[in-house]
């Protein structure tokens, strides 16, 4: 055993034993949950979004457990499949760009030509859990806050046009095979909060926001560096394990 060793040993086991121990009536917890993302991109360096990029609302679905430290706050280990992703509306951007530098022939009203960037994520995240009392024993609120890693598991851009004399067209395409260069890991950071409503002394229900700020630039192919932005409602059951 070398001497860095000899010294940060002890110093881990004395940090252990002077950790507060969670009390007998906290439990790790186990919760589902599901709900619908509101996903869009920023395409600059002051989060706004770029002209005729909009939002898109997709999926989300995750298996979480919190691990109490005391009574009022835990650590939430969180794992979910997450939707993200934006749209491009192509004809409000051709529009735009028509009255900066004219020659643009405006389309028949109803006319809308889009394309959706659908990326699809394994979402990890280590969340700090504050709880608070709200109403009685039965209900009570929560804050939530940390980093968390997403692995992307698939990507595609879906072209919709539809117009007054035509029906509706969707096609969609691989990010590979259309040439767009969508990197594979977002790096962002969590917060929200919500309500848990105790169903049964072993089950509760759970209603919350969850807001994700991506970090990472996941492509060039827009303008600019891309980064996701989620908002996440959700709703879920939770049951004690061990």
């Amino acid at each position: 055993m070398n001497r860095l060793s000899k010294l940060v040993l002890p110093a881990l086991l004395t940090a252990v034993c002077l950790m507060p121990a969670a009390p007998v009536q906290a439990q790790t917890t186990l919760s589902l949950t599901g709900g619908v993302n509101i996903t869009s991109m920023d395409t600059d360096s002051d989060g706004t979004r770029s002209p005729g990029l909009e939002s898109l609302t997709r999926m989300s679905v995750g298996l979480a457990a919190t691990l109490p430290v005391s009574d009022r706050f835990g650590l939430q280990l969180g794992g979910r499949y997450a939707q993200k992703g934006g749209r491009l509306d192509v004809l409000r951007l051709m529009e735009m760009m028509g009255d900066m530098f004219g020659g643009f022939e405006e389309m028949p009203p109803g006319a809308s030509l889009d394309i959706d960037y659908e990326m699809d994520y394994v979402e990890l995240s280590v969340l700090a859990r504050a709880g608070f009392p709200l109403s009685g024993d039965r209900v009570s609120g929560h804050l939530l806050a940390g980093p968390a890693l997403g692995l992307r598991s698939s990507c595609e851009g879906v072209v919709s046009i539809s117009g007054p004399d035509r029906p509706a067209l969707d096609q969609g395409v691989g990010c590979d095979e259309a040439g767009l260069d969508f990197g594979t890991v977002d790096v962002g950071l969590a917060g929200g909060a919500g309500i848990d409503i105790g169903l049964t002394d072993s089950v509760d229900a759970h209603l919350g926001l969850l807001y994700t700020l991506g970090l990472s630039n996941v492509s060039d192919d827009l303008g600019g560096s891309v980064k996701h932005r989620a908002l996440t409602i959700r709703a879920g059951l939770g049951v004690p394990i061990g």
